[in-house]
């Protein structure tokens, strides 16, 4: 069916309200994402001619793919709770800090490699929480040690928190993550050396970057190829993990090969209870990465534990207007290979070992899991009502609509620029790539179709943009600052505020990033 003008207008009034809800009056994620949801509700019902059949399965559709991220969100979260409340977190910021004396390859292992680490087992907002409060002991400034990490972990977001920004760009979109994980993982393993390289700047500027280039060289392309190479195996739940692991035996390799003083064995830090040793502060990670290998690395585990998947089935849907959306089977969960359940597999056995050993109080588990759920409805709240918004806009052709417009309104040529710039903004206004995907990711797919341009390139774009854009969420910056006793409007001896500052320095290095993953994108895909 042809769209007109008014149709792309008014398809456009969801985001464009939930952006200015969160930036121009600072509404919460979850508020915004409600008015947002209601908004592209009343269009697709009385403009666009969505029955009630149509919106009702849109809305289910919504419900499960809005659980399958959650329940990895909060599984992340609790396995995160857990290792921080036993001393295991803190463990293994040490003996980072303990693999040189170099202050700058200190900078880099903690505030991009590790910082990697934790965006692919953790994320939201916890790279940042957890390395700026270590850079200040350091000795970095405050404000300094919040825009490192910052900047250190964004390039590991897409396949981060065991894949979840990924998960919603395929959801929404029906992609298959065979042709879409790869480009991305290209553009993203580009933009892990670009981190690498700013981290080093934002430390102590051209003189730092210059000494620093060999290590990154080094350290970014074990950690660029392990993402790849993790990818392309469909292992890409594990690509931000994996390589964050292998960035830190590549920093231990370097240490040792540029005979930096090491001191593997650090003494607990001023904790109580005692924090448990390396080995043990690191089992509820290795078990994670042991348990995907396990499920989908070996065929007759992966089939025997994948044989059990509840499916949903969505019939052909079709508006007033003539839009249709075709039937699919491919809705569903397995949930014996869901990621979620191998997080909370580690997160049971770290707890169990931690527990046994000391390192956890009796009565730890009840805290743990009122913890996990305080920090995570939030968030959930926040991707179901952008989940809702984006199913109905798509269901009800709103989304076709507005590409349509767009498609119109940029050339072919150009676009590539255009669609980096869609996921930098969503993500940056909505705080989040899950977000930014599910709102904007059939958008990107309906005008790569309409221009003829390939539609895992310009999904690769949109997933990468965001999270590179992510380390500009206002939310994030806050978090980090927090952490080192900086407060909202505390100006640090400065004209401006301190959360001004930080963002101002994040989108001088954040639009580096951003053209350069752009650029990456027309040399290398078909744009």
């Amino acid at each position: 069916m042809n769209f007109s003008l008014i149709d792309a207008l008014l398809a456009a009034t969801p985001p464009l309200l939930v952006l200015w809800l969160l930036v121009g009056l600072g509404w919460s994620g979850a508020r915004a994402g409600f008015v947002g949801w209601f908004t592209a509700l009343f269009w697709a019902f009385v403009h666009f001619g969505a029955g009630p059949r149509l919106l009702a399965y849109a809305h289910l559709r919504a419900l499960l793919l809005t659980f399958d991220v959650v329940y990895i969100i909060w599984s992340a979260l609790l396995l995160y709770l857990i290792v921080q409340q036993a001393g295991a977190l803190a463990r293994i910021a040490h003996w980072f800090e303990s693999l040189t004396e170099d202050a700058g390859l200190r900078v880099l292992l903690l505030g991009w490699v590790f910082a990697s680490f934790l965006q692919g087992v953790g994320g939201f907002g916890v790279p940042i929480a957890v390395v700026a409060p270590l850079l200040v002991g350091l000795g970095l400034p405050p404000l300094t040690a919040v825009v490192i990490p910052s900047i250190g972990h964004s390039w590991a977001v897409t396949f981060g928190s065991l894949g979840t920004s990924f998960i919603a760009l395929l959801g929404v979109t029906g992609a298959d993550a065979a042709a879409v994980g790869p480009p991305t993982a290209l553009l993203l393993g580009g933009a892990a050396f670009g981190c690498g390289l700013l981290v080093a700047h934002a430390f102590g500027g051209g003189t730092a970057l210059r000494r620093a280039l060999p290590a990154v060289l080094f350290v970014g392309a074990v950690m660029a190829a392990t993402q790849y190479a993790l990818v392309r195996l469909d292992l890409w739940r594990l690509g931000a993990t994996g390589a964050g692991l292998a960035g830190t035996f590549a920093g231990l390799l370097w240490t040792r090969w540029r005979n930096q003083p090491t001191r593997v064995s650090v003494p607990p830090p001023a904790h109580r209870p005692p924090s448990p040793p390396l080995a043990l502060a690191v089992v509820g990670y290795a078990a994670l990465v042991i348990f995907a290998l396990l499920v989908k690395g070996v065929p007759p585990i992966a089939a025997a534990l994948g044989s059990w998947r509840w499916r949903v089935f969505i019939p052909e849907l079709a508006t007033a207007r003539g839009w249709v959306t075709v039937a699919s089977d491919s809705l569903g969960i397995a949930p014996l290979t869901h990621a979620g359940t191998l997080l909370l597999l580690s997160a049971g056995l770290a707890f169990f070992l931690y527990r046994r050993g000391g390192y956890l109080a009796a009565g730890s588990a009840r805290p743990l899991l009122r913890g996990t759920h305080q920090r995570g409805k939030r968030s959930a709240l926040g991707i179901l009502t952008m989940m809702m918004m984006a199913l109905v806009m798509s269901h009800a052709g709103m989304t076709r609509a507005l590409a349509e417009g767009l498609s119109q309104a940029v050339p072919a040529a150009g676009y590539g620029f255009v669609a980096t710039l869609i996921g930098a903004i969503g993500s940056f206004m909505t705080g989040s790539n899950t977000n930014s995907n599910a709102v904007f990711g059939v958008l990107q797919q309906d005008a790569a179709v309409l221009l003829g341009l390939s539609v895992p390139w310009v999904l690769a774009l949109q997933t990468a943009s965001g999270a590179i854009s992510s380390m500009l969420a206002p939310a994030k910056i806050l978090v980090g600052m927090s952490t080192v006793g900086l407060q909202p409007g505390e100006t640090t001896g400065e004209e401006s505020p301190a959360e001004g500052r930080a963002l101002r320095h994040l989108l001088k290095y954040g639009g580096v990033l951003l053209l350069g993953i752009t650029l990456m994108a027309y040399a290398f895909g078909p744009l």
